[in-house]
């Protein structure tokens, strides 16, 4: 093939897959969400025969549901800031293509595997080898997050040409927090296992620091 002509095939090709995809991944990943979010409710059981409990029987069980509580809040929350964040970063590409269509597929693989670590998690919270899985889960959820970031934004490839390199730096920034909380999460898992899910709570504080940081540089 001359390469005037391969050069248009490629260029068709290149066109298909960057246009054709960007608003149909955003609308799966709505789809995903909101079904993963809605599961996440049933990691919440009543237990067999509640009619015959009595109050103090009702009580002992609330008290003995805190962990799966704070999992369900914790992993709704969790959920919540990751699909804003996906948004916001859908909002600054011009494009995408194969590789970055994959790695969002792949991150949502792990989303909807969420509730069933979730539920492990919360239902048996004294073992590090059911609190792993989660922390690995958020893991991973949080690492292909960041590759599909740092795909899209190197080089410039597939953004917006008003985004400033001060915004690629500090989304890029405030991705890594949470694989590195998790990370943290999972060796505090061998240590106190009930409480290996408490560092998440710093998740927020270390973004507010970082956009205290960069609030001048990406407001301007």
């Amino acid at each position: 093939m001359h390469e005037p002509i391969k050069k248009e095939v490629n260029q068709i090709i290149d066109k298909h897959h960057r246009w054709l995809t960007l608003n149909r991944i955003a609308a799966l990943t709505d789809g995903i969400f909101a079904i993963v979010m809605t599961l996440l409710v049933l990691t919440l059981d009543l237990p067999e025969k509640v009619e015959l409990l009595n109050q103090a029987e009702i009580k002992e069980f609330l008290n003995s549901q805190w962990h799966v509580l704070f999992i369900y809040i914790l992993s709704f929350l969790i959920l919540a800031k990751f699909w804003t964040a996906h948004h916001s970063q859908f909002s600054h590409l011009k494009a995408t293509n194969p590789k970055h269509l994959w790695l969002n597929i792949i991150f949502l693989m792990f989303i909807a595997l969420l509730p069933f670590t979730a539920d492990l998690a919360g239902a048996l919270p004294n073992y590090w080898i059911s609190q792993y899985p989660f922390h690995l889960n958020m893991f991973l959820i949080s690492i292909t997050f960041l590759m599909s970031w740092q795909y899209a934004s190197k080089g410039r490839r597939l953004l917006k040409d008003d985004v400033s390199e001060d915004l690629i730096k500090y989304i890029s920034l405030k991705s890594w927090i949470t694989p590195l909380v998790a990370i943290i999460c999972m060796i505090t898992a061998f240590i106190v296992p009930a409480y290996s899910s408490i560092p998440y709570l710093m998740i927020p504080i270390i973004h507010k620091f970082i956009r205290s940081r960069f609030y001048k540089q990406i407001m301007k």
